[in-house]
């Protein structure tokens, strides 16, 4: 497969907007999308070559609207410089663990409450893998009117940039007969990538071009698949299919996939790992979105029995074609048999190669302010995390009204100095009857007695940890990263306890 593989070095935070956020920020996709770097090379050769109508120009016409040209995703590059590829959806670990991972395409494993890895890209090798997810940049912007240059009443609403961070460096690879004509506007050294140039974004060092005459995005070579074989396909980026109605679906089925390959297929649905994903865009040229559509999640597995056999050959052209729509901008790559091979592969833990760009510093002042944003963020974080778990927790055989009411009293007004002595002597000081209550009602497996003790006398990191938190997860703005102390832990296993008792309140009022 002949391409143009080159680097891309982020000098600024880029943002490739994602259809997530609030109306009021944007978060960056974790990965530069082909559509990006088309639209560049394009705007770099119409400034080389004006015309009045490019869709004319028969070259133009060649490297940017026949589809013979395909501008692949630029994805992480891993620690020795590979470019790294979507995580396989079926990469799995059992609850509280990191290893040992299983991959569920290939053979079901027991495991209690299964959890995807925690990383967006992979790069495997010899039963061994390795993880990578990117930086992100936060920033906080502020309207300003046009005119006045400022902020102004009625013209002055604050958004955030959640970007790709400075730093990351990017593998991208250009497919096709006609890709090496792109090089000369490649070797510039650098383009604008993504939006909001204006204010200090997209900027990117284009490094490292060189063509490819065997290029081949994973290591495998298809091989013949005999009638009542297996392959497993899995999506190495977001897929938009039609169903036979001419619907947008969100997922593979066996006469898609079947149709291209000429053969019958017949879907292993508890070996399938599949999910869907809204798919958008922007069209400059136009100054419109494009519609959002269902479209098949990169990083998806699906594995189908063969009911006829398939050639290696017909194989090896699904992957270099790809499969569905907007193939010219990245979408539609698949990878056949890439990790089943593999029997539980094992995480390898590598560190990751420090950033090129130094960490900004901050003064004292900025400092504190960075660090009562971040500590906003983790606010909200914990915020989401404890609604989360009172709606997840139930309590059976539930006290009286009367009785959690008490209690309630108790802890709501141990919230304002986070005294969860408080609430501990009070508890031990329980009448027979009310201590007999509390010792009957169950939550999660024990006692609510039990459960409200063990909860007060939690350390901060268990706190954390059941609300699914780990110091990693805290936010950070710029280099000042959140900080959580032990008062705080106090306040939401006070709120916790709290929000359980309110719940169980309402329930019972319900019945």
């Amino acid at each position: 497969m002949i391409a143009l593989a080159f680097e891309i070095h982020l000098r600024e935070p880029l943002l490739a907007t994602a259809l997530e956020g609030d109306p009021n920020s944007s978060v960056s996709l974790p990965f530069i999308p082909g559509s990006l770097l088309r639209g560049a090379l394009g705007a770099c050769y119409l400034t080389q070559h004006p015309g009045p109508d490019l869709a004319a120009d028969p070259t133009y016409r060649r490297l940017f609207l026949d589809g013979n040209v395909r501008y692949l995703h630029a994805y992480p590059l891993a620690r020795l410089g590979q470019r790294t590829l979507p995580t396989p959806s079926s990469w799995k670990v059992g609850k509280g663990t990191t290893k040992p991972v299983y991959d569920l395409s290939v053979e079901l494993a027991d495991l209690e409450q299964p959890k995807s890895l925690d990383g967006d890209f992979c790069w495997l090798e010899d039963r061994e893998f390795e993880l990578y997810r990117v930086n992100k940049h936060v920033n906080v912007h502020t309207q300003r009117d046009r005119k006045m240059g400022r902020a102004i009443e009625g013209a002055g609403a604050v958004f955030q940039y959640e970007a790709i961070a400075p730093g990351e460096v990017f593998g991208a690879v250009i497919l096709g007969a006609d890709a090496g004509m792109l090089q000369p506007l490649l070797e510039q050294g650098s383009l604008l990538l993504g939006g909001s140039h204006s204010a200090g974004y997209g900027l990117v060092k284009i490094q490292n071009v060189r063509q490819v005459s065997d290029w081949s995005e994973t290591p495998v070579t298809p091989t013949d698949v005999p009638a009542g074989g297996e392959i497993a396909v899995t999506l190495l980026s977001d897929v938009l299919l039609r169903d036979e109605n001419g619907r947008y679906t969100g997922y593979l089925g066996a006469k898609t996939l079947g149709a291209c390959l000429g053969v019958g297929l017949k879907p292993i649905l508890e070996r399938t790992h599949a999910q869907p994903v809204i798919v958008g865009g922007f069209n400059r040229k136009w100054g419109l979105p494009l519609p959002q559509i269902p479209a098949a999640r990169a990083g998806s597995v699906y594995v189908f029995q063969v009911l006829d056999p398939i050639p290696a050959d017909r194989l090896a052209r699904l992957m270099t074609e790809g499969i569905g729509e907007r193939r010219t901008e990245g979408f539609g790559r698949v990878a056949i048999n890439w990790h089943s091979e593999y029997e539980n592969p094992q995480l390898r833990e590598v560190s990751k190669p420090p950033s090129s760009l130094a960490t900004p510093s901050f003064s004292s002042t900025s400092a504190a302010l960075a660090g009562r944003m971040a500590g906003r963020m983790l606010r909200r974080t914990l915020d989401r995390r404890l609604t989360e778990r009172v709606n997840r927790l139930k309590i059976t055989r539930s006290p009286e009204n009367s009785q959690l009411s008490r209690l309630r009293v108790i802890a709501r007004s141990a919230l304002a100095t986070q005294d969860v002595e408080r609430i501990r002597e009070y508890l031990h000081g329980l009448e027979e009857t009310a201590r007999k209550q509390f010792e009957g009602a169950r939550i999660e497996g024990q006692s609510l007695l039990g459960w409200l003790d063990a909860r007060l006398e939690d350390s901060p990191d268990q706190v954390w940890h059941g609300f699914g938190l780990a110091s990693s997860d805290r936010p950070s703005v710029g280099s000042v990263q959140a900080a959580w102390s032990e008062a705080l832990s106090r306040e939401y296993t006070i709120r916790l306890i709290d929000g359980i008792l309110a719940k169980a309140i309402k329930e019972r009022k319900g019945r």
